[in-house]
């Protein structure tokens, strides 16, 4: 397997009346071969969640392989679309929020996620995700637009005040989230 088939698999999902569903079907089917996603997104270097972790974006379609060092942990974050995780390696937590219309967030639920195992959210979904292994939690990330390009909202982990997801910003909330205890609300 090589990135170009993963984009090839994923692209007439992009397209599909249901693209989110469609993409689901492609991330169950992958879960048969995890070392060969692995392998074919070996070359991406990053952590945390950055532009140098995605190798194919469009209008309609982001895909990324997102690596999360152990304890790292994620402010609070939208994806400006629906989204759909494959774990490839390690686990992760999602604490998972309901964003409310004065932008204020409302805890739903924490899934544990491990090596094989997939998570949908929805474009109005919020989550915060934490590496929960000793080793690097990997991720094959889909999105269901450009996520380097379309509006998006991050929360500061303390305050939990909203604003405009800013990437001079995040790393400082991405810092403070991980020294915190655990996800803001839980």
């Amino acid at each position: 397997m090589d990135v170009s088939e993963l984009v090839a698999r994923f692209a007439p999902a992009a397209a599909d009346e249901y693209p989110h569903k469609a993409a689901m079907a492609v991330m169950q089917e992958l879960k048969n071969d995890l070392d060969g996603v692995l392998e074919a997104t070996s070359y991406l270097t990053g952590s945390g969640g950055n532009a140098l972790q995605a190798f194919y974006r469009a209008p309609n379609l982001s895909l990324l392989k997102v690596r999360f060092p152990d304890g790292r942990r994620t402010p609070p974050h939208n994806h400006g679309s629906w989204a759909a995780i494959l774990v490839l390696s390690g686990s992760e937590k999602n604490t998972v929020y309901k964003r409310n219309d004065d932008s204020s967030l409302t805890y739903e639920r924490s899934v544990e996620l491990s090596r094989g195992d997939v998570i949908y959210m929805a474009a109005d979904a919020v989550h915060v995700a934490e590496c929960t292994s000793d080793e690097p939690a990997i991720g094959l990330h889909v999105y269901g637009g450009n996520v380097l390009g379309v509006e998006r909202e991050m929360w500061d982990p303390d305050t939990l005040e909203g604003q405009p997801l800013d990437w001079s910003k995040y790393e400082d909330l991405a810092q403070r989230a991980t020294a915190a205890d655990k996800a803001p609300l839980t």
